[in-house]
C-alpha cells in the first residue's frame, strides 16, 4: 500500500460499531462502509460481496470511528520531550528558546516526522501547527499521509525589523505550500500571542490572513499573568484587546483559552471565532483554571481539543486527551455531567472539522474517508455498554489497528504503510541527543 493508492475503492465489511458522529450520533451495529475515490459513498447492511472492490478489510469485532483532529500543536518539539520538566511556564519557555535557537529545518524535519507518526498511531489524521522552518515541517507532512494546517510561528518582541522578517517568512512560507499543491497540506497565519508580537504585527499578520483567506491562530489567555499583563498595559483583556485592532471574525482561532472573562466569551461568539482546550498540556505547566467549557458552550463558541507540544504535554495521544478534557471538566466544577463523554469527542471530531473546513468529523455517506478501525475485543474496549464512553474514558493507542486518511491506508495493522519506523527513530534520537548536548556545552542548561 502507498500513497498513490488514493483512487483505491475499500471495503470496510461487517463492521460490529460505527460511531458515526452524523448530526444524531447514532452508533451503527453491523454495517460495511464503501470507500470510492478518497469518500465514503455508501454505509449498508449486507454481507453479500460488493463488486469491484479492490480491498476488503475485515471489520467483524471492530469498531470505526472519525479520525482524530489534534488542532494545536507544536509537532517537531518531541525533540525536547522531557526536557526541563516540572518548569512554571514562563521560565519553562525561557529554557526551551534557547534549545529552539540552535534547530536547523532538517531537525524540524526529523522532529515532525516523528510526531506524525506518534500522531498517526494513536487515531488522529488531521493538526493544526506552529512552529519554525515550515516548510520542512510540510515535507514531513507529505512523507506522512497526514493532514495538516501548518503556520510560521511569528513574534518580534516590539522589534521593527524582526516584525518584517516574520511577515515576510510567512508570506514565503503562503507561496510554498501554494507551489506544492498538496491538498493535504495548507497554510495558516500564525503570531505567537500578545506578548511576543507587537500590536503592529498582529495587524499585519491580520491583513495578509484576510487577503489570503486563510485562518489566523494565537497563543490566547494561557495564563493569569497573561491577563493581568494585558489589563495592567492596556486596560483590557486579551480578547478585548484583539477585538480592538481588529483581528477576531469567523477566521480566528484561539489556543487554550482558558482564562476569559463572561465579556471576552460573548465577543468570541459574536464574532464566530473558535478556540482550542489543552487540557493536559495547561494542567502539566500549572497554568491554573479550567477552560471554561461551560460558559463557551452557552455562549455558542465552536471548542476544539489540542495536545499542544511534546515538550509540554508530553504526549500528542488524543485518545488521552478527549479523556483529560472531561475529566478536568468534572473536577473543576464538581460536575460530573460538566462535559459528557459525547461532548469531548465531539471537540477531537466533529467541532474540528467544522472550524478548519474540513469535510471529515464524521462517518457519513459523501464525506471523506478520514476513519479509525478500532479492536472492539481489546481489553481497553470491553464490555460495550457504551462504545463513545469507551472510547473517551478507556481506550488506548494499543487498540488503534488501522488509519485511512482520504481513502488510503496509512496505518496497518498498528504498522505506517510504507514509511521505515526504525530509521526514523534512530535519526530522531541522533538529532534530539545533539541538540541538548549543544546547549549544556555553552552551559545554559
Amino acid at each position: 500500500m502507498s500513497e498513490s493508492d488514493s483512487s483505491n475503492t475499500i471495503l470496510l465489511k461487517d463492521c460490529s460499531f460505527v460511531v458515526t458522529q452524523n448530526p444524531n450520533r447514532d452508533v451503527l451495529k453491523d454495517v460495511s462502509i464503501l470507500i470510492e475515490g478518497g469518500k465514503i459513498t455508501k454505509i449498508f447492511r449486507t454481507s453479500t460481496p460488493t463488486q469491484n472492490v479492490e480491498r476488503v478489510v475485515d471489520c467483524r469485532g471492530k469498531i470505526v470511528m472519525p479520525a482524530l483532529i489534534n488542532a494545536h500543536t507544536h509537532a517537531a518539539m518531541t525533540l525536547l520531550r522531557g526536557y526541563n520538566d516540572d518548569a512554571e511556564l514562563h521560565s519553562w519557555l525561557q529554557s526551551v528558546w534557547k534549545v529552539e535557537a540552535k534547530l536547523t529545518g532538517k531537525d524540524v524535519e526529523i522532529g515532525t516526522l516523528l510526531a506524525c507518526l506518534e500522531m498517526l498511531k494513536t487515531g488522529t489524521c488531521c493538526f493544526v501547527d506552529m512552529y519554525f522552518f515550515m516548510d520542512c515541517a510540510a515535507r514531513a507532512v507529505e512523507k506522512s499521509g497526514m493532514k495538516a494546517l501548518l503556520g510560521h510561528g511569528m513574534l518580534d518582541f516590539g522589534d521593527e525589523s524582526k516584525r518584517e522578517e516574520e511577515l515576510k517568512e510567512t508570506k514565503r512560507f503562503i507561496k510554498f505550500v501554494e507551489e506544492l499543491g498538496n491538498p493535504r497540506i495548507r497554510a495558516v497565519v500564525a503570531p505567537h500571542a500578545i506578548y511576543t508580537c507587537s500590536p503592529e504585527l498582529l495587524v499585519e499578520a491580520k491583513k495578509v490572513s484576510e487577503k489570503r483567506g486563510l485562518l489566523y491562530t494565537i497563543h490566547l489567555s494561557e495564563t493569569r499573568k497573561e491577563v493581568h499583563d494585558c489589563y495592567r498595559e492596556r486596560g483590557k483583556y486579551p480578547v478585548e484587546y484583539l477585538d480592538e485592532l481588529g483581528v477576531i471574525d469567523d477566521r480566528f482561532v484561539g489556543f487554550h483559552a482558558a482564562w476569559m472573562t463572561r465579556k471576552e466569551i460573548s465577543l468570541l461568539a459574536s464574532r464566530k471565532a473558535t478556540v482550542v482546550n489543552c487540557p493536559a498540556s495547561n494542567m502539566k505547566l500549572a497554568t491554573g483554571g479550567a477552560f471554561p467549557f461551560r460558559e463557551y458552550t452557552d455562549a455558542g463558541v465552536n471548542c476544539c481539543l489540542g495536545t499542544d507540544g511534546a515538550c509540554s504535554n508530553n504526549s500528542l495521544n488524543m485518545l488521552e486527551e478527549i479523556k483529560f478534557a472531561a475529566l478536568l471538566q468534572k473536577w473543576f466544577r464538581w460536575n460530573a455531567q460538566e462535559m459528557v463523554a459525547q461532548q469531548a469527542l465531539d471537540m477531537a471530531t466533529i467541532n474540528a472539522a467544522e472550524a478548519f473546513k474540513l469535510n471529515n468529523g464524521s462517518v457519513e455517506v459523501g464525506k471523506v474517508a478520514d476513519v479509525v478501525v478500532l479492536d472492539a475485543s481489546s481489553c481497553f474496549l470491553l464490555p460495550h455498554h457504551s462504545i463513545v464512553s469507551n472510547i473517551v474514558y478507556a481506550s488506548s493507542h494499543l487498540a488503534v489497528e488501522h488509519v485511512i486518511i482520504d481513502g488510503v491506508v496509512v496505518i496497518e495493522n498498528g504498522r505506517h504503510a510504507w514509511l521505515d519506523e526504525e530509521k526514523i527513530k534512530d535519526d530522531f534520537l541522533k538529532t534530539a541527543e545533539r541538540l541538548v548536548s549543544e546547549v549544556k556545552e555553552e552551559g545554559e542548561e
